[in-house]
């Protein structure tokens, strides 16, 4: 007998609302710029005194705006999972987060623990994309082989356009942090 919950097991509802709950945490906690705060000392150390993990906190916190970007991902992705109807997308959204954080924790030699603790979570997204397995790869097949008939002028434009709107957002993010 399965347990279930309307159409998701009870197991899939919780690892959903485990990892959503935690990934809402880790992004409000940067948006309140507590997570990267470092020392002004650590700004003046030698770099090759310092290990990896002390390494990688200081270069994720040296940009204010960047961590608040980080963390406005994390929470707006934890928000998607924690509904039924946008459980795929905020989990198809965080997996590119998450493969990046269990990067940088492991090629810095962050504590073992957050290593396995943040491998853990991907897991737990991977297990909530697995049953759209499906829809996800014909999504992702669909972005990355269209044959696009778009006119190179057009392309240009869009780019030069997108780079402006760019600029103009880490700006103002600059100003104001």
């Amino acid at each position: 007998m399965k347990l279930t919950l309307g159409d998701e097991s009870i197991w899939y509802l919780f690892i959903r609302y485990v990892l959503g709950l935690i990934m809402l945490v880790y992004g409000l906690v940067k948006i309140l710029g507590l997570q990267f705060p470092s020392s002004i000392s650590l700004y003046a150390s030698q770099a090759n005194e310092l290990d990896g993990a002390t390494l990688a906190w200081i270069f994720l916190g040296f940009s204010p705006w960047f961590s608040v970007l980080l963390g406005i991902v994390e929470f707006v992705t934890a928000i998607l999972l924690l509904f039924k109807k946008t459980k795929l997308l905020g989990a198809v959204v965080l997996l590119p987060t998450l493969v990046t954080i269990v990067l940088i924790n492991n090629a810095y030699g962050l504590e073992t623990s957050l290593r396995i603790f943040t491998a853990v979570l991907l897991v737990m997204n991977l297990i909530l994309i697995a049953p759209f397995y499906k829809k996800t790869l014909n999504i992702f097949k669909e972005l990355i082989l269209y044959q696009s008939t778009t006119k190179l002028s057009e392309v240009i434009i869009n780019s030069v356009v997108v780079v402006l709107i760019t600029f103009f957002i880490v700006y103002i993010f600059k100003r104001f942090l």
